[in-house]
């Protein structure tokens, strides 16, 4: 998308320009490209401001200030200079999608849709403009149009993460955990390290009881992030599911040993959640779990 890679390039000081001539402007463009490719973003920013100044009806600055700005997170003036872009150049694929992704983090999802569209109608077959287009339809909390957007997205990267990732929290929203548990399936076999697919897929399985593959994905959720109570917290809970009053040694004990971990982790939010919590009647009355609930009685 951004045609300038910096590489190797240093920045002018600014003693060797001139006085704001309109032949400065590929100096002040290159200058603010280097920036931001360094991650100096605010000193970006006011070079692409010197290149307006030196063309302003540059479609490229514009765009470039836009994008700059987006990663400022200051989406309304983002908004702005893309839309001034799009003066420019009204058909411009790029304008469009980043116009939508800065309106997306506005949450004006209806006008962040409408460019999408319009960049869609540019590029079909884009994956970004699909995948930002479900995230806003779900927002939106219009489901089957976000599906069908992810699905758009997954038939032209069928191994994306996020798009899975995505599709699953989707389908986990309306309560259909048997799809969301497929989506986000997929989404740890593409990214096996990820914490939150895991967790998600986790969530999931414990929302269909059943309770061994949930804790399963707990238990890999744990693995990548071990000072994450949460896991640790809903395989206690799982767990204790599985004693269901059946006086199963083995789940009562674990269920115990994640809770105690939960608990180490964080005590303030754990322990008070576990005591009013009808997850744990089924070892609420071990002498182990009431000393998890009162460390302090005599």
């Amino acid at each position: 998308m951004d045609n300038a890679n910096g590489s190797g390039e240093t920045i002018a000081p600014e003693s060797d320009t001139s006085s704001g001539q309109p032949n400065d402007y590929l100096h002040w463009y290159k200058r603010a490209t280097v920036l931001r490719d360094s991650g100096r973003y605010e000193e970006a920013l006011a070079g692409y401001e010197k290149a307006i100044d030196c063309r302003p009806d540059d479609y490229w600055s514009w765009y470039q200030r836009g994008n700059v700005l987006g990663d400022l997170k200051r989406y309304a003036a983002a908004v702005a200079s893309y839309e001034k872009a799009l003066e420019l150049r009204p058909d411009d694929y790029w304008a469009l999608y980043q116009l939508g992704h800065a309106l997306l983090g506005l949450g004006r999802d209806e006008e962040a849709i409408a460019s999408f569209d319009k960049a869609l109608n540019i590029r079909p077959h884009d994956y970004w403009a699909w995948y930002q287009r479900g995230r806003a339809l779900d927002d939106l909390q219009r489901t089957e149009e976000a599906l069908a957007s992810f699905d758009k997205a997954l038939d032209i990267r069928p191994d994306d993460y996020w798009a899975w990732y995505r599709r699953g929290n989707t389908l986990d929203r309306v309560n259909r955990y048997e799809e969301a548990a497929r989506s986000y399936q997929r989404a740890v076999e593409v990214k096996a390290d990820d914490f939150w697919g895991w967790y998600r897929l986790g969530e999931a399985r414990e929302h269909l009881a059943c309770y061994s593959e949930a804790i399963s994905a707990f238990h890999k959720a744990s693995q990548i992030k071990p000072e994450a109570p949460e896991p640790h917290y809903r395989k206690a809970c799982c767990y204790a599911s599985l004693v269901n009053g059946d006086g199963l040694a083995d789940s009562t004990l674990r269920a115990i040993e994640n809770l105690h971990h939960a608990i180490n982790l964080d005590p303030e939010a754990y322990r008070p959640k576990a005591a009013i919590s009808p997850r744990f009647d089924s070892i609420r009355q071990d002498q182990r779990f009431q000393a998890l609930m009162n460390p302090h009685r005599d």
